[in-house]
């Protein structure tokens, strides 16, 4: 597991599933520098056509330069793989703006209320897979 204040990410090998967990308001670039590093490190244990549980619950919709790290991050997982996300979000707002996100990447996406409904999407990809 790789930590910060503004975000956490593990990976379980078991089910090739990557967690990523967005936390509070990304006001500049370099308050989220390491973001992009950390998340390059931990994708190089994933498997091809691993999917991805985004919790975005404690994240805060963030300024137009922030967008340029998330694109970054989803072409990141898109090269390395990602076969299917689905996102947890409670903020209408945070949804708007990373559904937008997830369009001009072009990163499958599935947005869920819970962490429970989420899982369960992505276990019914997963046994798809295998």
């Amino acid at each position: 597991m790789i930590s910060s204040n503004y975000y956490e990410l593990n990976y379980n090998p078991e089910i090739n599933r990557l967690y990523i967990t967005i936390k509070g308001f990304w006001r500049t670039k370099e308050e989220a520098s390491g973001y992009l590093q950390d998340l390059g490190k931990i994708l190089l244990s994933t498997r091809k056509d691993f999917t991805l549980l985004t919790d975005l619950r404690k994240m805060k919709a963030g300024p137009q330069e922030i967008e340029e790290i998330h694109l970054a991050a989803q072409k990141a997982l898109l090269k390395f793989g990602l076969k299917q996300t689905a996102e947890v979000v409670e903020s209408s707002f945070v949804q708007f703006q990373t559904d937008k996100y997830s369009r001009n990447s072009q990163m499958p996406l599935k947005q869920f209320n819970t962490i429970k409904d989420a899982e369960a999407f992505l276990d019914k990809i997963t046994a798809k897979i295998t």
